[in-house]
């Protein structure tokens, strides 16, 4: 190991800043790429997809959120949106049957450590009004049996 006031030592360092550079515009080339993947293949884009940690909002996590609560929507046919919420690497809803009034209260938890629960296992029960986050049985569904499970619950 070379020693620290040596010129070799500066030399390595140097050469490992210059790396650590570069790997920074890599990741911030690849984040620019997947956002321009995911803005023209939707929803289904961010399958597989590692949020980066942050204290404040990231742009990536912005455009998930306003993509999942189209996909929401979407998905949901027959269903009005009554309240939506995102929160730091979160979000909720919640949506009313047109036909019965009765109401659904859907989360999806953090998604920087539950890869594709957005996806695969999103919570979902009854709810009495649109600020009502205790509501009834936690229930589970993936995006696509969501209505099925919507419609069970709202009867």
């Amino acid at each position: 190991m070379e020693q620290k006031g040596s010129k070799e030592y500066k030399e390595l360092m140097e050469k490992a800043k210059m790396y650590e550079y570069q790997a920074d515009c890599l990741r911030v080339e690849t984040e620019a790429e997947h956002i321009r993947t995911v803005k023209k293949n939707g929803i289904e884009g961010w399958v597989g997809y590692c949020f980066q940690s942050s204290s404040s909002l990231t742009p990536e996590f912005s455009l998930f959120a306003r993509q999942y609560e189209s996909a929401l929507q979407k998905e949901l046919k027959g269903y009005v949106l009554e309240g939506w919420s995102r929160g730091h690497f979160e979000v909720s809803a919640f949506f009313k049957n047109i036909d019965t009034g009765k109401m659904v209260y859907i989360s999806c938890s953090d998604v920087r450590h539950w890869q594709d629960c957005w996806y695969n296992n999103i919570l979902i029960r009854t709810a009495e009004h649109n600020k009502d986050y205790t509501g009834g049985s936690n229930n589970y569904a993936t995006l696509k049996e969501l209505k099925r499970v919507a419609d069970m619950l709202t009867q």
